[in-house]
């Protein structure tokens, strides 16, 4: 009975706790507070938009190359002799201007050249007045030996008419013909002497231009031994000194002029800036010559050259193409010219441009009218545009695009003036989603600056 009485107390012992954990489980759950109402999260994505606006929009394109005077002239001598004069001003790095004497050769012997071309002339000259008094008085003998000659053939006709009738000799008839004959000699004489004047002419007439064209060439030969600068220039190059004997073809000097430099900009893309559209009468004048391309197509170009924190740049005119492309780079090259480029006319001094600084040239083309551009960042996959429409839903929507310059790309057709394109990164963008657009003016007006030409 006891081992009974002690296997319910077990019993007990054991159920009782766990009867009471339930009861003290229970109590709490129905006295347990109501969780807090939690307000229904709006799961709308905010995005940052532009509106679509029709704007002008000036192309933009980057070119590189190096700088490299426009005019070089190379001295090099036409005779040969001793240099008995350099200017002090021939040394490298001197500016030179038009017409300075850099180089004499000795002359002595070009101005005895030009002392003998001249006498000779004159020597002609004399024949040829000679021949002319000659011809002259020969002209006049000619006229008296004809009268003579006349008179003579009377003569003849006389005796014979007279020997015909047996009243004059025979002997007479002969005197009276040989004396014909020989006044018929006479003039013959004369008048062959007068052809051979004529001939004896052609010939010093001859000489006469030979003789000339002697003089020019010893004039130019003496005007050779005084080198003088073309132009105004920067000495680049001596290879003379004084009393030094200099030889016909040898390159003396070399120099650089100051009026212009060139830049070779080779051109990896931006070809929409060169568009077939041309002013008529700029083309005309390209096409003989003298235009430029920059004129003719309505393109101004800037030349930048970037040095750590030194900056400077000039006002670049686009002279014309290179011929070829590149054969390193495979890109075309445009020649831009800028004028003065030491400043020299300025009243206020600017770093100079020179030979072989390498640049950033910036052209600018004539500006596309009316075109909507958007951020490129709001492009995706090359042809599509995010767009909130009127009920704020995205709607993905595609276009197509123009050229892409700086921050914006040009589209050309896809969207409409005055639709909001959404510039945020939207992942994922799914249709239809609804979006909170935020009007971020920044952008719109950093891109209308960008198309404007402010990038710089």
């Amino acid at each position: 009975m006891s081992e009974k009485r002690k296997k319910l107390q077990r019993i007990l012992f054991l159920t009782v706790p766990v009867v009471f954990g339930i009861l003290i489980f229970m109590v709490l759950l129905k006295v347990k507070p109501n969780p807090p109402h939690k307000e229904q999260i709006d799961n709308k994505r905010k995005v940052r938009i532009i509106e679509a606006e029709k704007t002008d929009v000036i192309p933009i394109a980057l070119g590189y190359g190096t700088a490299r005077p426009t005019n070089v002239w190379q001295a090099v001598a036409e005779v040969s002799g001793k240099a008995i004069y350099v200017s002090p001003s021939l040394k490298k790095g001197s500016r030179i201007s038009k017409g300075t004497l850099l180089v004499e050769i000795d002359p002595t012997e070009y101005k005895l050249t030009v002392a003998e071309a001249k006498t000779n002339l004159q020597s002609i000259d004399a024949q040829v007045k000679q021949s002319i008094d000659k011809e002259i008085s020969n002209k006049e003998l000619l006229k008296l030996e004809l009268n003579t000659l006349d008179l003579k053939q009377k003569e003849l006709d006389r005796q014979k008419k007279l020997l015909g009738n047996n009243i004059a000799s025979k002997s007479d008839f002969e005197q009276a013909e040989a004396a014909f004959l020989a006044q018929k000699y006479k003039v013959q004489t004369i008048q062959n002497t007068l052809n051979s004047l004529g001939s004896e002419r052609e010939l010093l007439k001859a000489q006469e231009e030979q003789a000339k064209l002697s003089q020019q060439s010893a004039n130019l030969q003496l005007q050779y031994t005084k080198i003088r600068a073309p132009f105004d220039s920067i000495v680049s190059n001596v290879n003379v000194e004084k009393l030094q004997f200099v030889q016909k073809g040898q390159n003396i000097a070399e120099a650089e002029g100051v009026d212009s430099i060139e830049i070779e900009a080779q051109l990896a893309n931006g070809l929409y800036v060169f568009r077939p559209e041309a002013n008529e009468e700029a083309r005309s004048r390209l096409i003989e010559g003298n235009g430029s391309v920059g004129d003719a197509l309505g393109i101004t170009a800037i030349v930048r050259f970037n040095f750590g924190k030194i900056s400077s740049e000039w006002k670049g005119n686009v002279m014309r193409f290179n011929a070829q492309i590149d054969t390193k780079t495979r890109t075309p090259g445009v020649i831009v010219q800028v004028d003065d480029p030491f400043g020299l006319k300025l009243e206020t001094p600017k770093r100079p441009l020179i030979k072989g600084m390498y640049c950033e040239v910036e052209f600018y083309g004539r500006p596309f009218k009316n075109i909507i551009i958007i951020p490129r960042t709001a492009l995706h996959n090359k042809n599509t545009v995010y767009v909130a429409d009127e009920n704020n839903r995205l709607r993905i929507r595609r276009v197509k695009t123009g050229f892409t310059q700086d921050s914006f790309t040009m589209i050309r057709e896809g969207l409409e003036p005055g639709e909001k394109i959404i510039v945020t990164d939207v992942i994922p963008a799914v249709e239809g989603m609804s979006v909170i657009p935020i009007l971020d003016i920044e952008l719109a007006s950093k891109i209308k600056s960008d198309a404007m030409g402010g990038r710089k």
